[in-house]
């Protein structure tokens, strides 16, 4: 009998795990979902591709994964079987029967990101592992919001990066960039065809530096020649405000 491909969507607490992807002796979100796979296929390994890597303490609220089943489950039926297997801090919120060759990474059509900051001197206890705290109270956020359009369409992003990025590529197609704050919250929303190591942190970063008034909106479109490097840029901020927001698949997956 052919397996079955399915695809799940799944929130998860990054500070809980050291990054999507599997890793030796540590635990992960990829590692997590495959360990409660092979409890319900039988006890025969099952690998999970996921639409986009995360940051070790970064954060999703809908990240995507495809696998294949040994039998056909119900979609709900596998959502709850799935999570009685999986650990605190990462959750299967639907999952969906999908055709053989359907990949996750490979068939997303955009990735989302949100950012989330809280600049003030106090912070809610109950927010702080999910954003990044920004103490000082002279910042501009206004500027910031205007260097945002540098950001969208087609650069290089290779100062927006890891120095010692995983494939070399570096060119990527950002389709908005926005920046909103509500009181005391800012939030950061990023939509683009795919993301480099570390890029929206360094984008947060960045424009955190314009927020600051030590550069010009228009620095972050010089950021973006050939004679800038990565060490002209801003900070990386941490990844605790960083959410995988959702992926985009056409048509979509979920009903």
């Amino acid at each position: 009998m052919d397996m079955i491909r399915y695809a799940a969507e799944v929130s998860y607490d990054g500070s809980k795990f050291y990054g999507w992807q599997r890793q030796k002796g540590l635990p992960s979100v990829q590692g997590a979902i495959e360990e409660s796979l092979f409890l319900l296929n039988g006890k025969e390994c099952v690998t999970v591709t996921g639409a986009g890597r995360t940051d070790a303490g970064a954060h999703a609220a809908a990240q995507v994964c495809s696998f294949k089943m040994a039998r056909e489950w119900g979609e709900r039926e596998l959502m709850l079987a799935l999570n009685s297997n999986l650990p605190d801090g990462v959750t299967v919120m639907r999952t969906a029967r999908v055709r053989q060759d359907f990949n996750a990474r490979y068939d997303a059509v955009s990735r989302e990101y949100m950012y989330f900051i809280w600049n003030a001197s106090s912070i809610y206890p109950h927010i702080k592992p999910f954003t990044c705290w920004l103490k000082r109270g002279n910042y501009d956020w206004s500027l910031a919001s205007l260097a945002c359009a540098y950001l969208e369409g087609e650069h290089d992003f290779k100062n927006f990066c890891r120095a010692k990025n995983s494939d070399g590529r570096t060119v990527r197609q950002l389709y908005s960039v926005r920046l909103r704050r509500k009181g005391n919250l800012i939030r950061l929303h990023v939509v683009g065809n795919g993301f480099l190591t570390n890029m929206v942190r360094i984008i947060a970063g960045c424009l955190e530096s314009v927020a600051a008034k030590e550069h010009d909106p228009e620095w972050i479109g010089e950021l973006l020649t050939t004679g800038r490097s990565r060490s002209d840029g801003g900070k990386t901020l941490t990844s605790s405000g960083l959410f995988l927001w959702k992926i985009n698949y056409n048509p979509p997956l979920w009903n």
